[in-house]
């Protein structure tokens, strides 16, 4: 195994925003000792005086191709390889339950925005042979396919992922918040959460039908926010999301929308789909700027996930001749300040792990 740090730098520090005055410190205190004590549970933090946040990225060179067809037997190795380097368990199937029990029911949050270009292509492939790869993953941990429920906004834009609408509970299910002109569909929440100083209504799939969820966000560029990972994929998850996109998705924003308790109590673990990237135009998909990086990151800490990945962008665009998108990411601080995580490098526990 290779443990490499060599894409952390020392971070260029943005300046601080001032909290919204009605943010309660209370609300972001718990936060922080909610998430710590499910690290310390779950052997996923450290028990040094600075805890470590633990992000495990595994890549092959061969898992995907040019034109986005993926290898399934390897895909599988990878996600093997990285939920036991995540959980230091010997077993898939112990470290599958750290995260999910026999009795839960576990949603899939993708992200299927921007695929008008390459649907109904191999490039987007991808979704379904990371659900297939997950799905086996969690059949270790005693949890059938109709145990799990792959969902995200709409419907329309699952199809356009290539994937199929089921809802009967006989069989895995996959459907969106709403259909396509948002006025069918199980819905949103009647609680409405405090997003800083606006409301969000949360997807009913989360509220009411997951009793825990695993994240499965992408590695894109955003117009907005710079970049879009597993924070901003809470985008999809609420009914206003485009109400919290000015000032860089900040204000408020990415890290308002991820404190909301029933998002952050439920989400156990966040598996990134990195076979296929976006490195510039995002969040849609262009071919041009699609490129096969061939890897997945794991972790829990949904910030510290986002800050690698950001940081493997930033190469990406380098190699390009394009200019790094971290002085554009604001949210990662605001979100530490939050208690959501941590977007320092020497916080982190990055390993890198290159299979052949």
């Amino acid at each position: 195994m290779e443990n490499k740090n060599h894409i952390f730098k020392n971070p260029n520090h943005l300046s601080r925003r001032k909290f919204l005055k009605n943010s309660a410190i209370s609300t972001i205190g718990l936060s922080l000792i909610d998430k710590l004590a499910a690290g310390f549970a779950k052997g996923l933090v450290s028990s040094e005086a600075s805890p470590k946040s633990k992000v495990v990225l595994v890549r092959h060179s061969k898992v995907a191709n040019s034109s986005g067809k993926i290898q399934q037997k390897l895909l599988q190795q990878m996600l093997d390889k990285a939920i036991t380097t995540l959980t230091g368990k010997s077993t898939l199937a112990d470290a599958w339950k750290t995260f999910v029990s026999p009795e839960d029911v576990v949603g899939l949050k993708i992200n299927t925005l921007g695929l008008k270009e390459i649907k109904r292509t191999e490039l987007v492939t991808h979704f379904s042979a990371m659900n297939s790869a997950i799905l086996s993953g969690l059949k270790q941990a005693g949890i059938a396919e109709e145990g799990v429920i792959v969902w995200d906004r709409r419907d329309d834009e699952l199809v356009n992922a290539g994937l199929s609408i089921h809802t009967e509970q006989n069989a895995l299910r996959i459907f969106g918040t709403t259909n396509r002109d948002s006025k069918t569909g199980i819905g949103f929440s009647r609680e409405q959460y405090a997003v800083g100083t606006q409301k969000s209504r949360v997807s009913r799939i989360l509220t009411d039908m997951c009793t825990v969820f695993i994240n499965v966000p992408l590695m894109k560029t955003h117009r907005n926010a710079g970049m879009t990972c597993s924070l901003k994929n809470h985008y999809g998850s609420i009914d206003n999301p485009g109400d919290f996109h000015p000032n860089s998705c900040t204000n408020p924003g990415i890290a308002e929308v991820n404190a909301i308790p029933v998002i952050r109590k439920k989400q156990r673990l966040i598996v990134c789909d990195a076979l296929l990237g976006v490195y510039e135009g995002g969040p849609n998909w262009r071919r041009q700027y699609i490129w096969p990086y061939g890897g997945i990151l794991l972790g829990t800490d949904p910030v510290a996930l986002d800050y690698t990945a950001m940081k493997i962008l930033d190469e990406q665009r380098r190699a390009m001749g394009l200019p790094p998108l971290e002085p554009r990411v604001e949210y990662l601080k605001l979100a530490e300040q939050f208690g959501l995580g941590t977007c320092q490098p020497e916080k982190i526990d990055f390993i890198k792990i290159e299979l052949v």
